[in-house]
This record gives structure tokens, C-alpha cells and sequence, in this order.
């Protein structure tokens, strides 16, 4: 199930709208979100809701009281095609100065720039209406899109974990940081 983030604004750029998911946006997660080669660096295949996209927007313990979430969660929509085509999140946020940062896109759009895109956005909107000092990523040494986006959206490579564990994974990954003092 998707966590209920705290309010998600409306975020724009010339091709895309990013925006709090639905369960109306269940069709266009289909489309993509539960392709296997979406994880191919994550170290696991789609998950069943990841499968089922109608799933994630369904309570499995409706009675359980949850602590509000301090992550972020967009949908990534397509302003072409009105359709969702991605997802964005700043998660794990820590006592709201450290927040990572992960990215999904249909295989079709790979190589087309939306992911930095939509990640430079965010990083304009953390740094400037919220009081995160720090944003982070990780992403596996083989993945050369995901490095790329990091890259192009000012993250600065900090170091690479040898045989980590990253997701359920072991691999060597990469570490990017960047600081609120990295844009000014």
C-alpha cells in the first residue's frame, strides 16, 4: 500500500505534472510498474502490489494506527499523454534535514531526460519550501541511467559501497549527496 505521505503538492515542468497518485491512476501503473526489468537493480522482481497497482491503494489492516509519514510520493504524469509514467519519492526522511530520493520510470521512457527532469524539480521544491538540509541517493555501479540522473540533478558522488547490500541486494553501489549549500 502506498503510505499516506504528508500533503503532496503539484509540481510542474515543461513535460511533466507531478502529482499525489490515485486510485484512478491504476490503468497507467499497469502499463509499466510490474515489469521486471523496472527492478533489474533493485535485486528483486515486481512486487505483488507492484503487479496488482490497484493493491497499493487498498488498507491490507485498516485498524492499525500509523504515524503520519514525512515522505514525499509523486506520480509522475505525462503532460502529452495525461498519463502516470513514473514515480519520485523522498523517503526515509529523518527529523526533516535528510531525505533519499528514488526514481521509477516506464522502460519506454528510458534515455529520454524525465527522470532528471522530474528529480530537478523536487530538488528545487525541497530546498526551497521545506527545511531539508541534505537529499541522498544510492544506485548500483552498473546502473549508468540512475548514476546519470544523480549526476545531472548536482548530487556529488561521495563514495562507492563494496559488496553492500542495497534494496535486497548485494552489489557495489554509489553514494550522492547533495546539500542545500550545493545549490546557492
Amino acid at each position: 500500500m502506498l503510505k499516506k505521505c504528508r500533503y503532496i503538492p503539484l509540481l510542474e515542468t515543461d513535460r511533466l505534472i507531478l502529482r499525489e497518485l490515485t486510485p484512478e491512476d491504476t490503468e497507467d501503473l499497469r502499463e509499466w510498474l510490474g515489469l521486471d526489468e523496472v527492478y533489474t537493480y533493485w535485486g528483486r522482481s515486481a512486487s505483488k502490489g507492484e503487479k496488482n497497482p490497484e493493491l497499493l491503494f487498498v488498507d491490507p489492516r485498516p485498524n492499525v494506527k500509523r504515524k503520519p509519514s514525512h515522505d514525499f510520493i509523486w506520480g509522475i504524469e505525462e503532460k502529452a499523454s495525461h498519463k502516470v509514467i513514473g514515480m519520485l519519492e523522498v523517503f526515509d526522511v529523518e527529523n526533516d534535514r535528510i531525505g533519499m530520493v528514488g526514481y521509477r520510470i516506464a522502460p519506454r521512457l528510458w534515455n529520454q531526460g524525465i527522470c532528471t527532469e522530474a528529480l530537478q524539480c523536487v530538488v528545487d521544491f525541497i530546498f526551497s519550501e521545506t527545511a531539508m538540509d541534505r537529499l541522498q541517493g544510492s544506485a548500483d555501479v552498473r546502473n549508468h541511467g540512475s548514476n546519470k540522473v544523480l549526476k545531472n540533478c548536482g548530487f556529488t558522488l561521495e563514495g562507492t559501497i563494496r559488496h553492500g547490500k542495497m534494496v535486497s541486494q548485494y552489489c557495489d553501489y554509489n553514494i550522492w549527496g547533495l546539500l542545500r549549500e550545493d545549490i546557492r
